[in-house]
């Protein structure tokens, strides 16, 4: 899947160059690395972080006050997020409309989103997140009486 998402990334900046200029060369993996690590902590929690807490909360493995945890990441992201483009936007209004309308940067953050919605299929990316998981949420795993 890495491979798949690294020659679509590959041939997106080649069309952005030829459409855009040398000016791609900067906006597509910036736009690409930002949607990546956003998509990221805002998806990944919610596509593979609740189904597999009910699992553990259903067998009573984990308490249920992990799905507080796992939903306050998103909803903290999300509020960052907002309040940075709004600050783009109010205090830099010919920049947000710059990013609005560049398309090379565009495409690199639906490259970068779309890759994060189809890590679930690769194997290698979902035993990385339940690493992850464990690793961030262990202090909700309760210990067998």
């Amino acid at each position: 899947m890495y491979a798949l998402i690294g020659w679509a990334f590959s041939l997106l900046s080649g069309v952005m160059l030829v459409y855009q200029g040398i000016s791609a060369l900067l906006w597509t993996p910036l736009g690409g690395v930002i949607a990546l690590y956003a998509t990221a902590q805002i998806v990944l929690p919610l596509l593979l972080g609740i189904p597999r807490a009910i699992k553990f909360v259903r067998k009573g493995e984990m308490r249920p006050a992990v799905f507080g945890r796992i939903i306050l990441a998103p909803i903290s992201w999300l509020v960052i997020l907002f309040i940075v483009s709004f600050g783009i936007g109010f205090c830099w209004p010919s920049a947000a409309d710059y990013l609005y309308n560049n398309l090379a940067f565009n495409m690199g953050l639906n490259l970068g989103m779309l890759a994060i919605i189809l890590s679930p299929i690769s194997r290698q990316a979902r035993s990385d997140f339940n690493a992850d998981f464990d690793k961030a949420y262990g202090g909700f795993y309760q210990s067998p009486e």
